[in-house]
């Protein structure tokens, strides 16, 4: 852009101007020529200035190198670029080879060049662009074909972007060659069930304590939910679902209290009390009790006096498609089973 600029300025033979001639041509060619190349910069130095913000380390790297060299080519453009390409300028009118300064043409530069000397000329496509490009797009059937092409692009885009689908993907970073993508593939064929884990954290001892028969049978409220939104799978088995209110209502049932506190029950089956439950629960899910695999499922207080909460674990089932000839997440499934969980 400042070349062609700089060029165009040029009214006269280059033999014909003096040092000062060039620096003045120099000087009308950025006025004419900075504005835009500014302006290019500063909107493309913001766009990846904001998007370095990224949350995605790579991404944001990549950004904010870009933002800063995007600065550093405009520095450049606008001094040292500039003034080496006036002392060129001063190399082409003094008829100097290019990588030897020292040595001199035995023509004019513009007499190489097949120019008339008279001042700049209009290249192949300064030529195209000035008799053809522009008479035509400004003629009557050249306007029409230009509003038909861009709005028959604008309907385009606005029809893409409403039938857009996420795929993002954590599978696109990683390597083609990956062992990872044949452990992820074999997975997709045969473990098809096994997806995201969901973890249902419930707090108080007071609440937990209320609500224990409901948190003991939310299987049956997870049941049915595998094959539409929220995609909770199954809850068949302890690999699957896992929770403590439900294996120590099964253990009450079947083995009563004797061995983990010997509590009274009451007629539902449970401790009677807040302190007795605190009491039972402590004892079945110790890492030492009939319970251990829940022991990591509870939060205690320092002092272990209080229980803090529970956390029932479940999984999705596995949410991808074929894009491609690709598995891919299934982006709009999870979106619609993390809205109907919520």
């Amino acid at each position: 852009v400042i070349v062609n600029a700089f060029d165009r300025e040029r009214k006269v033979s280059r033999d014909k101007e003096t040092n000062e001639d060039i620096g003045n041509r120099s000087s009308r060619a950025l006025a004419r020529a900075g504005a835009s190349i500014t302006v290019t910069s500063l909107t493309d130095l913001v766009a990846f200035a904001i998007s370095s913000s990224s949350a995605l380390p790579a991404l944001a790297s990549f950004c904010a190198y870009a933002a800063i060299s995007i600065f550093l080519l405009w520095l450049f453009a606008s001094f040292f670029f500039s003034a080496t390409m006036v002392l060129d300028e001063r190399r082409q009118r003094d008829n100097r080879r290019e990588c030897f300064c020292c040595l001199t043409r035995k023509k004019s530069f513009d007499e190489s060049q097949n120019e008339s000397g008279e001042g700049f000329e209009e290249g192949v496509i300064s030529r195209y662009f000035r008799k053809y490009h522009a008479p035509f797009i400004l003629s009557k059937i050249g306007k029409v074909i230009v509003l038909v092409v861009f709005a028959g692009l604008f309907g385009f885009g606005v029809y893409g972007a409403l039938n857009l689908d996420v795929e993002d993907s954590q599978r696109a970073f990683v390597p083609s060659g990956s062992y990872l993508n044949d452990y992820l593939t074999a997975s997709d064929e045969y473990f098809p069930s096994a997806g995201i884990d969901v973890t249902i954290t419930f707090e108080g001892m007071e609440n937990i304590y209320a609500d224990r028969q409901a948190l003991a049978e939310l299987d049956q409220r997870l049941s049915g939910k595998s094959t539409e939104a929220p995609y909770i799978a199954e809850p068949v088995s302890d690999d699957v679902y896992r929770n403590v209110m439900g294996g120590l209502k099964s253990y009450l049932d079947e083995s009563g209290t004797a061995a983990i506190g010997g509590v009274d029950l009451g007629d539902d089956g449970w401790p009677t009390t807040t302190a007795d439950f605190l009491t039972t629960i402590a004892s079945y899910a110790s890492f030492t009790g009939p319970g251990g695999e829940y022991a990591t499922d509870l939060s205690w207080s320092e002092d272990r006096s209080e229980l803090l909460a529970i956390r029932v674990k479940s999984e999705y089932v596995r949410l991808t498609k074929s894009s491609r000839g690709k598995i891919i997440d299934d982006a709009n499934r999870q979106i619609d089973a993390m809205d109907e969980t919520r």
